[in-house]
């Protein structure tokens, strides 16, 4: 990917920090291309984000996010518009996921954690925000990104943190991954 285009005037800071991020989590090389001389505190707190630096220099090398669902197109198809608006991709630390609200309007992103090639069923894991540095609690199975604002960018570390809580049991898509050996259904279910 090219140089970064943060800080120089055409995009809004939302449009920004999906901009820096996409180019860091892609583990594209981080070439500044504002003047550093003008450079507002707005956008050295995009650029000196120190958690998506991490994610970018992480010795995972050659692993970058990459999409797992498009989101409001169908998967695997290409607009200049709408590209795809779910990704993750493993980390030293976890995995790391990018959700890009595409629309003109502030949107909730949702996702089951599985969809992601890197996520285990049957686990819980911590969720750490990479932009309001704050943990966010564990999601179990699903997860969801509120009022994603306008063209703004999510960017998630989730950390595997132990089995799913006890009595959580997944949904059966088939009858026999829900019964145990004698036959007796499992998940709850009569």
């Amino acid at each position: 990917m090219d140089i970064l285009e943060v800080g120089n005037g055409d995009l809004t800071y939302e449009e920004q920090k999906s901009h820096f991020t996409a180019w860091a989590l892609m583990k594209s090389p981080l070439l500044i291309s504002t003047e550093l001389a003008t450079v507002t505190e707005q956008t050295l707190s995009i650029l000196k984000n120190t958690e998506i630096i991490a994610i970018n220099q992480d010795p995972v090398v050659g692993t970058s996010i990459t999409p797992f669902r498009w989101g409001i197109n169908p998967d695997w198809t290409f607009n200049a518009t709408h590209p795809a608006q779910y990704w993750s991709g493993d980390s030293q630390n976890g995995t790391v996921f990018m959700l890009l609200n595409t629309l003109d309007h502030p949107a909730d992103m949702t996702f089951r954690l599985t969809e992601s090639p890197w996520i285990r069923a049957g686990r819980q894991y911590s969720v750490r925000d990479l932009w309001t540095h704050t943990q966010n609690g564990t999601a179990v199975r699903n997860f969801t990104a509120h009022n994603v604002p306008p063209h703004g960018v999510v960017a998630l570390l989730l950390k595997d943190d132990g089995d799913e809580p006890a009595g959580t049991l997944p949904e059966c898509a088939m009858l026999d991954w829900c019964t145990d050996q004698n036959g007796t259904r499992v998940d709850g279910r009569d």
